[in-house]
């Protein structure tokens, strides 16, 4: 929930009200992308409790389609989208940090972001102990405040009248005009659900795979479909769907303001910051561990390359409590380099939206191969199999289909620097160490 919640639930809302033609349909996208999420997330809770290793996802490709497939999601995740997430996110806490404390020096938000970056770098090279309970009291804290502004939009806050009518934004009543709607509105919301998958890279050291896992990822999806729905429940209660399509950056901080007064905005701006906060640290606790995990399978494959300084780095276990202290370093200098380098999350998601969510499908889809072959007596399986995960392969196809067709030239830019990885592949391939018998 911690890694999930971020500056999403804030700012998405608004901008589902320039697709979104009548309040239940907002319910409906909201609805219908927890269930989506819900759906990847038993079938990565089942892969967990049959390959209990950080890094679950890497390790679902390479068992059920070789280990080309996952190296290859994992030289994206190390180059590409995991740097970039965590310095987009860092960018956003800074901006906040400058709202909050009033400097609004663009040197400052840089500032801000890297001392975020460097502070969960610390508490995460301390062990994963150390992490879950930064994340927990952050998430507490966010839990907390959205329920307070929910409970202050439902019995603080005027309800408002909505006076004016709806203007249909998506033209037509035929099913292609339907579907266009639906994928529009799943397109934006989908985003704020993002975050599930970055807690399998614990996996390996949580304790008691097969029941705890499962119970976090149902569990934690659920709650946070319950909260996001209760959220738009509220705002919609204040502001209705003309007024938020006129100001969409500016429907939380209204119902904030309409609940507590000024001082619930300036509150709300901590809330924010807060919530980015934990996402940043749900980044940097997880991702490392999937840096790791890819990168010690290859090790001795890079011994005698150019590249075993940094195989070497990534796959580095501190002495003390085991901890991938080599991956969560490379993680967060990479990032900086990123923060500086880029800017902004903004000018990178674009880039690794199509390679990243097409190694999610495929490991959604590694359950259909790996079910029968390591489930045994005693494993925990999702429920409505196989339907849940043939719902999330199908939603997520469209949905790169459409990334493609709207967004072709990042899109295939994204494409390449995966790709990129290929030659990388080939030469540890040919130094691979020959095995005995």
């Amino acid at each position: 929930m911690g890694d999930m919640i971020g500056s999403g639930i804030f700012f998405t809302p608004g901008e589902l009200a320039a697709v979104a033609t009548a309040e239940w349909q907002v319910y409906v996208f909201w609805s219908l992308c927890g269930i989506i999420t819900l759906c990847g997330a038993l079938t990565l809770a089942e892969l967990a409790g049959l390959l209990p290793r950080s890094g679950v996802g890497y390790h679902a490709l390479t068992e059920a389609y070789g280990p080309f497939a996952g190296f290859m999601q994992a030289w994206m995740m190390v180059l590409v989208s995991g740097p970039g997430a965590i310095a987009g996110v860092a960018v956003l806490f800074g901006e906040l940090a400058n709202q909050v404390f009033g400097s609004g020096s663009p040197g400052m938000q840089m500032v801000w972001a890297v001392a975020a970056i460097g502070f969960f770098a610390l508490v995460n090279l301390r062990g994963v102990e150390w992490g879950g309970r930064v994340q927990i009291t952050l998430t507490a804290i966010k839990v907390v405040g959205l329920s307070a502004l929910i409970a202050g939009g439902l019995f603080l806050a005027a309800p408002a009248e909505n006076t004016m009518p709806i203007a249909n934004t998506v033209s037509g009543d035929g099913l292609f005009d339907f579907l266009r709607l639906v994928g529009l509105g799943v397109a934006i919301v989908l985003f704020t659900y993002d975050g599930w998958i970055d807690a399998s890279n614990v996996a390996g050291e949580v304790q008691n795979p097969t029941r705890n896992f499962p119970l976090a990822m149902g569990l934690g999806v659920v709650f946070i479909t319950i909260i996001y729905l209760l959220v738009n429940y509220t705002f919609l209660r204040v502001m209705p769907l003309d007024a938020m399509r006129a100001n969409p950056t500016l429907v939380a901080s209204t119902v904030a303001n309409a609940a507590f007064g000024h001082a619930g905005g300036n509150a709300l701006s901590v809330l924010m910051w807060v919530s980015i906060f934990g996402a940043l640290g749900g980044l940097i606790m997880t991702l490392p561990r999937l840096f790791y995990a890819a990168a010690s399978e290859y090790v001795p494959h890079a011994a005698t390359t150019r590249m075993a300084p940094f195989f070497n780095v990534l796959g580095k276990l501190s002495e003390r409590g085991s901890v991938p202290s080599g991956a969560i370093l490379f993680a967060c200098v990479f990032a900086i380099a990123a923060l500086f380098l880029f800017g902004s999350f903004s000018r990178i998601v674009s880039f690794f939206v199509v390679p990243f969510q097409f190694m999610n499908i495929l490991m959604v889809s590694s359950i259909f191969r790996l079910r029968p072959k390591l489930s045994g007596p005693g494993a925990w399986r999702m429920p409505l199999f196989p339907l849940l995960p043939g719902v999330f392969i199908a939603v997520m196809t469209l949905f790169l289909i459409a990334a493609v067709v709207y967004n072709p030239l990042d899109s295939l830019i994204g494409v390449a620097l995966t790709l990129a990885g290929v030659p990388v592949y080939r030469v540890l391939m040919k130094h691979a160490p020959e095995k005995n018998g």
